[in-house]
């Protein structure tokens, strides 16, 4: 039977300072990792925990850094165990994040239902100054302002920690798999051969795009989320590795400036492109034309963003029939609530109309 990966995020050799010195995360990673590895479901093994107990002293090298982020993304379930410590930065990365902070945030974007934290930074002692002050607060600001899952443990002593944490993430794991199950319902219920995806399987291109866009504009015009921007729809009706069926699509966000001058919404514009079949990264990216974009890969599909001229567009992928478009829709909705990423992404349209709005007033000025 395949495991169920579960992915701890946390320092690995910080020793405690207000419960029992002689022991570190490291000895709590290790028991956590033992005793969730031992839980069976009908006879068979069921997790397999991931960490990475290497030792890190000072600056972490890239590398090493994104072969701890493939470990993360490859992962079903991310735990973080927040000791108020951000960690180390990382070398040659446009950040000044610790690599804690910048796993939980690839897990809240990434996978905001399935990331969980325990929170036990109350057994640390932590610098009050300094480059790691400063990258602590930062991480703090973060949580405290967008994490829905993460729960305080008490205890008195390393054994009640150890068990306090286990038995809190014992309540995430099945927590996860409630969610899974429930969104694999969604998945076959709209994924299912119903005559609407037979019907929409005999269509002609034209006819398909006009069946993908009407359902996806219909559906999301009401989103409160973006009910102040200019939003545009479009479909492309078949897998984007079709040349004549991505050809249709074109490059829509080349005429932007011209949405603007017939909408009385002051921000914008947001892309949103459902998808027939299949999207890859690489095809999303290739569609604005070259590749130094932010493209997340999401439940839905992707989102990308251009971060210059704050270009956004949504991929919504395997869009078969009408109930699949609504749940991906409602994986966007999901997504934006567990992630950091609503505010931004209205920020981000708010700037995108300025630039849109100066071509036209340059265009008026020639």
């Amino acid at each position: 039977m395949e495991t169920i990966k579960v992915f701890l995020s946390s320092r690995v050799n910080s020793s405690f300072s207000n419960l029992d010195s002689k022991k570190s995360l490291k000895d709590l990673r290790k028991y956590l990792q033992i005793e969730i590895e031992k839980e069976l479901f009908l006879g068979e093994k069921i997790f397999e925990v991931l960490i990475n107990e290497g030792t890190f002293d000072s600056t972490l090298s890239k590398d090493a850094f994104e072969n701890c982020m493939d470990s993360l993304r490859s992962s079903n379930v991310i735990i973080i165990i927040y000791n108020g410590e951000a960690g180390w930065p990382i070398a040659d990365l446009d950040s000044s994040n610790g690599i804690c902070h910048e796993e939980y945030l690839a897990a809240l974007q990434e996978f905001g239902d399935m990331s969980f934290g325990i929170n036990i930074s109350r057994f640390f002692k932590l610098p009050e100054k300094g480059k790691a002050f400063e990258r602590n607060t930062n991480f703090a600001k973060d949580l405290a302002n967008d994490f829905k899952h993460m729960e305080t443990i008490e205890a008195n002593d390393f054994n009640e920690l150890k068990n306090n944490c286990l038995l809190q993430i014992k309540r995430y794991l099945i927590k996860s798999l409630e969610n899974s199950f429930k969104t694999q319902k969604r998945v076959v219920a709209g994924s299912s051969i119903i005559p609407e995806t037979l019907d929409w399987s005999k269509l002609s291109y034209s006819e398909r795009i006009e069946k993908m866009k009407e359902n996806l504009q219909s559906t999301l015009v009401s989103n409160p989320v973006f009910s102040d921007i200019i939003c545009r729809y479009y479909a492309v009706p078949d897998s984007m590795s079709v040349a004549d069926a991505k050809n249709q699509l074109g490059r829509p966000f080349l005429y932007e400036q011209n949405e603007i001058i017939v909408s009385e919404k002051t921000s914008g514009v947001i892309h949103f492109i459902s998808v027939y079949g299949r999207v890859t990264a690489s095809q999303v990216k290739s569609l604005v034309g070259y590749p130094d974009l932010t493209v997340i890969n999401t439940p839905f599909g992707f989102y990308l963003w251009e971060k210059n001229v704050h270009i956004q567009i949504f991929f919504l992928q395997s869009c078969i029939n009408s109930n699949i478009i609504k749940l991906r829709i409602g994986q966007i909705e999901i997504w934006l609530n567990s992630s950091r990423e609503k505010a931004n992404i209205q920020m981000r349209a708010e700037r995108r109309f300025k630039i849109l709005n100066a071509i036209n007033e340059a265009k008026i000025i020639e």
